[in-house]
């Protein structure tokens, strides 16, 4: 059980699994070392400078650059302009999704190419930030060699937190309910994607293992989630074995899984 008087933002089962597939992504993709040198992605002046681009060449140069950051330049995407997206059958969408326009088009795979597309999203650029890096994720966890703690329903679970891993915390949390809203399924009635209070633990490992000053963090994330994150990093500091979880966490005997 937790240690604590008051209430966490996430149960124990809920911490374990993050900790457990968290420390299974630093292992299978090369290690805590690895992991120290990721870069916390932030919604700040100077992480995703833009000359003169406007529409699909915006999109291209924003998508780069978050490969850069996932540690993928040359893995082989495509980004598709808006008109080649795949159509949405909004008559499958739940009534308040269908109002709203898709975030991400699908993740097909051709000639060892990925192919992530984008919609209506250079007006929002941090939720396309955050969807451009769920599709590196995503790309990441189809290379890994070994197989992931979490169930296989769990996988569209895996999948955003292993965008947390790759440093997009904070887009991802301020980003949630957009995303989720755009991949309801109504068969399941899941979105496929983490709560806000699960990203927030996920990027409070992050930081904490990484030991980074979360002062930054704080001042990008919405206000209830910047408090959030505060509640959850004072956890971590009670019960270190999530943290010592990770950072022991060496790489895996084929760590790195399929390269570019």
């Amino acid at each position: 059980m937790w240690p604590f008087k008051r209430k966490s933002i996430v149960d124990a089962e809920t911490a374990k699994w993050h900790a457990d597939n968290f420390a299974w992504l630093v292992a299978t993709f090369g290690g805590f070392a690895v992991l120290v040198d990721t870069v916390l992605v932030l919604p700040q002046p100077g992480f995703f400078p833009i000359d003169d681009e406007k529409g699909y060449a915006r999109a291209v140069r924003i998508f780069e650059q978050v490969k850069h950051y996932c540690g993928m330049d040359e893995w082989p995407f495509h980004v598709s302009p808006a008109q080649e997206s795949p159509a949405y059958d909004v008559s499958t969408l739940p009534r308040t999704a269908a109002r709203a326009k898709p975030t991400q088009g699908t993740f097909p795979v051709a000639d060892d190419a990925v192919r992530a597309t984008y919609e209506l999203l250079l007006d929002n650029p941090e939720l396309l930030i955050a969807s451009f890096a769920h599709e590196c994720a995503r790309r990441l966890l189809m290379s890994a060699p070994s197989v992931p703690p979490c169930a296989d329903d769990e996988h569209d679970f895996l999948v955003h937190l292993a965008a947390v891993y790759l440093g997009f915390g904070v887009f991802m949390a301020n980003s949630v309910w957009d995303i989720a809203r755009s991949h309801f399924d109504a068969n399941t009635g899941r979105s496929g994607y983490l709560p806000e209070q699960d990203v927030i633990f996920a990027t409070a490992l992050f930081i904490a293992a990484k030991e980074l000053d979360p002062q930054t963090a704080y001042e990008c994330l919405k206000p209830h989630l910047a408090k959030m994150l505060k509640r959850a990093l004072r956890d971590l500091t009670v019960d270190t074995h999530f943290i010592g979880q990770i950072r022991a966490s060496g790489p895996a005997e084929e760590a790195g899984g399929e390269q570019p």
